[in-house]
Protein backbone atom coordinates (compact mmCIF):
# COMPACT_ATOMS: atom_id res chain seq x y z
CA UNK A 1 0.00 0.00 0.00
CA UNK A 2 1.67 3.55 -0.85
CA UNK A 3 1.70 6.33 1.05
CA UNK A 4 -1.61 8.00 -0.23
CA UNK A 5 -3.80 5.09 -0.26
CA UNK A 6 -2.45 5.08 3.21
CA UNK A 7 -2.63 8.39 4.49
CA UNK A 8 -6.83 8.15 2.73
CA UNK A 9 -7.47 5.48 4.79
CA UNK A 10 -5.87 6.37 8.45
CA UNK A 11 -7.95 9.97 7.76
CA UNK A 12 -11.27 8.21 6.90
CA UNK A 13 -11.20 5.80 9.90
CA UNK A 14 -10.49 8.75 12.09
CA UNK A 15 -13.49 10.03 10.96
CA UNK A 16 -11.54 13.36 9.98
CA UNK A 17 -12.64 14.82 6.78
CA UNK A 18 -9.68 16.10 4.16
CA UNK A 19 -10.58 20.10 5.20
CA UNK A 20 -10.64 19.24 9.27
CA UNK A 21 -6.69 17.36 8.25
CA UNK A 22 -5.45 20.57 6.55
CA UNK A 23 -6.84 22.27 8.81
CA UNK A 24 -5.30 21.35 11.86
CA UNK A 25 -1.81 20.68 9.94
CA UNK A 26 -1.68 24.37 8.48
CA UNK A 27 -1.81 23.22 4.85
CA UNK A 28 -5.08 23.26 1.96
CA UNK A 29 -7.24 20.44 1.81
CA UNK A 30 -6.01 20.56 -2.10
CA UNK A 31 -2.77 19.30 -1.32
CA UNK A 32 -4.00 16.56 1.40
CA UNK A 33 -6.30 15.18 -1.69
CA UNK A 34 -2.83 16.08 -4.12
CA UNK A 35 -0.98 13.34 -1.35
CA UNK A 36 -3.76 10.96 -1.60
CA UNK A 37 -3.61 10.26 -4.89
CA UNK A 38 0.03 10.69 -5.09
CA UNK A 39 0.60 13.77 -6.84
CA UNK A 40 2.83 15.73 -4.24
CA UNK A 41 4.86 14.31 -1.43
CA UNK A 42 5.17 15.72 1.89
CA UNK A 43 7.84 17.70 3.92
CA UNK A 44 9.07 15.63 6.46
CA UNK A 45 8.16 18.23 9.06
CA UNK A 46 4.05 18.16 7.45
CA UNK A 47 4.70 14.60 7.27
CA UNK A 48 5.11 14.94 11.36
CA UNK A 49 2.46 17.30 11.89
CA UNK A 50 -0.02 14.54 9.78
CA UNK A 51 0.86 11.47 12.09
CA UNK A 52 0.18 13.98 14.70
CA UNK A 53 -3.32 15.06 14.03
CA UNK A 54 -3.53 11.37 13.19
CA UNK A 55 -2.45 10.24 16.19
CA UNK A 56 0.02 7.70 14.37
CA UNK A 57 3.79 7.40 14.06
CA UNK A 58 5.83 8.49 10.64
CA UNK A 59 6.71 5.29 9.88
CA UNK A 60 3.18 3.55 9.80
CA UNK A 61 2.22 6.06 7.57
CA UNK A 62 5.79 5.49 5.10
CA UNK A 63 5.65 2.22 5.69
CA UNK A 64 9.76 2.96 5.64
CA UNK A 65 8.73 3.98 2.10
CA UNK A 66 10.76 7.82 1.69
CA UNK A 67 9.85 9.77 -0.96
CA UNK A 68 12.68 9.93 -3.16
CA UNK A 69 13.63 13.05 -3.00
CA UNK A 70 14.27 12.24 1.27
CA UNK A 71 16.92 9.93 0.40
CA UNK A 72 18.09 10.98 -3.35
CA UNK A 73 20.11 14.39 -3.75
CA UNK A 74 19.48 14.93 -7.39
CA UNK A 75 22.77 17.36 -9.08
CA UNK A 76 20.54 19.31 -10.73
CA UNK A 77 19.36 20.53 -6.86
CA UNK A 78 22.38 21.24 -5.29
CA UNK A 79 22.96 24.34 -3.52
CA UNK A 80 26.35 26.27 -3.84
CA UNK A 81 27.03 27.23 -0.28
CA UNK A 82 30.67 28.75 -1.77
CA UNK A 83 31.27 30.08 -5.21
CA UNK A 84 34.15 31.62 -6.86
CA UNK A 85 36.25 29.21 -9.24
CA UNK A 86 38.46 32.25 -10.69
CA UNK A 87 38.65 34.44 -7.66
CA UNK A 88 38.88 31.60 -4.49
CA UNK A 89 39.56 28.67 -6.38
CA UNK A 90 36.86 26.67 -4.50
CA UNK A 91 33.06 25.49 -5.21
CA UNK A 92 30.86 24.10 -2.42
CA UNK A 93 27.96 22.16 -3.39
CA UNK A 94 25.30 21.21 -0.83
CA UNK A 95 23.88 17.59 -0.95
CA UNK A 96 20.71 18.83 0.30
CA UNK A 97 18.54 15.83 1.04
CA UNK A 98 14.22 16.94 2.03
CA UNK A 99 12.93 15.45 4.64
CA UNK A 100 14.33 14.65 8.16
CA UNK A 101 16.45 17.64 9.67
CA UNK A 102 17.25 15.03 12.22
CA UNK A 103 20.88 13.56 9.77
CA UNK A 104 23.97 12.14 11.34
CA UNK A 105 25.78 13.57 8.37
CA UNK A 106 25.79 16.16 5.61
CA UNK A 107 27.64 15.60 2.33
CA UNK A 108 28.82 18.41 0.14
CA UNK A 109 30.92 17.89 -3.44
CA UNK A 110 33.73 20.57 -3.08
CA UNK A 111 36.17 21.55 -6.16
CA UNK A 112 39.59 23.07 -5.53
CA UNK A 113 41.44 24.48 -8.20
CA UNK A 114 44.84 23.58 -8.67
CA UNK A 115 46.88 25.51 -6.41
CA UNK A 116 44.28 26.18 -3.94
CA UNK A 117 45.41 26.71 -0.68
CA UNK A 118 43.04 27.08 2.70
CA UNK A 119 44.63 27.07 6.41
CA UNK A 120 42.44 26.60 9.11
CA UNK A 121 41.41 30.41 9.56
CA UNK A 122 39.69 30.01 6.09
CA UNK A 123 37.87 26.29 6.38
CA UNK A 124 34.70 26.21 4.85
CA UNK A 125 33.62 23.98 7.62
CA UNK A 126 34.67 25.08 11.27
CA UNK A 127 33.75 22.71 13.60
CA UNK A 128 34.27 19.81 16.22
CA UNK A 129 32.94 17.41 14.16
CA UNK A 130 34.05 13.87 12.47
CA UNK A 131 34.61 14.46 8.35
CA UNK A 132 35.57 11.69 5.99
CA UNK A 133 36.86 12.53 2.63
CA UNK A 134 37.29 10.77 -0.61
CA UNK A 135 38.62 12.18 -3.80
CA UNK A 136 36.44 11.57 -6.76
CA UNK A 137 39.14 13.14 -9.48
CA UNK A 138 42.45 15.17 -8.86
CA UNK A 139 44.84 15.24 -5.74
CA UNK A 140 44.67 16.98 -2.52
CA UNK A 141 47.02 17.42 0.28
CA UNK A 142 46.05 17.44 3.95
CA UNK A 143 48.06 19.04 6.24
CA UNK A 144 46.60 17.43 10.32
CA UNK A 145 48.76 17.20 13.41
CA UNK A 146 51.60 19.16 11.42
CA UNK A 147 51.72 15.97 8.88
CA UNK A 148 50.74 16.27 5.05
CA UNK A 149 48.67 13.65 3.62
CA UNK A 150 48.26 13.67 0.17
CA UNK A 151 45.47 11.68 -1.21
CA UNK A 152 44.57 10.68 -4.95
CA UNK A 153 41.81 9.93 -6.67
CA UNK A 154 40.03 6.75 -4.99
CA UNK A 155 42.00 7.88 -1.76
CA UNK A 156 39.47 8.86 1.34
CA UNK A 157 40.52 10.29 4.61
CA UNK A 158 38.95 10.28 7.66
CA UNK A 159 39.88 13.06 10.35
CA UNK A 160 38.19 15.84 12.77
CA UNK A 161 38.37 19.15 11.22
CA UNK A 162 39.47 21.07 14.21
CA UNK A 163 42.84 19.08 14.16
CA UNK A 164 42.78 20.37 10.18
CA UNK A 165 45.37 22.73 9.91
CA UNK A 166 45.33 23.18 6.08
CA UNK A 167 44.07 21.68 2.47
CA UNK A 168 45.44 22.60 -0.81
CA UNK A 169 45.47 21.07 -4.30
CA UNK A 170 48.98 20.39 -5.59
CA UNK A 171 47.87 19.10 -8.91
CA UNK A 172 47.69 20.67 -12.66
CA UNK A 173 43.70 19.82 -12.51
CA UNK A 174 40.90 20.34 -10.53
CA UNK A 175 40.43 18.02 -7.37
CA UNK A 176 36.47 17.00 -6.92
CA UNK A 177 35.82 15.71 -2.95
CA UNK A 178 32.75 13.85 -1.91
CA UNK A 179 33.31 15.59 1.56
CA UNK A 180 30.90 14.29 4.38
CA UNK A 181 30.57 16.24 8.06
CA UNK A 182 29.04 13.99 10.55
CA UNK A 183 27.39 15.34 12.85
CA UNK A 184 25.70 17.68 10.41
CA UNK A 185 23.66 19.59 13.53
CA UNK A 186 24.89 22.41 15.27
Amino acid sequence: MDFGVRLKKIRTNSGMSARDLADKVGVSASFIYQLERGEAAPSYSTLKRIASVLGTAVSVLTDDEFPDEWVVARKAGRRCLVTGHETLGVEVQLLAFLGSRNKRMQGCVVTLQPGCDYSKEEFLFSHDRDDFVYVLGGVLDIESGRKRYHLEQGDAAYFSLHDMEGIRNPGETPAQLLWMVSPSGA
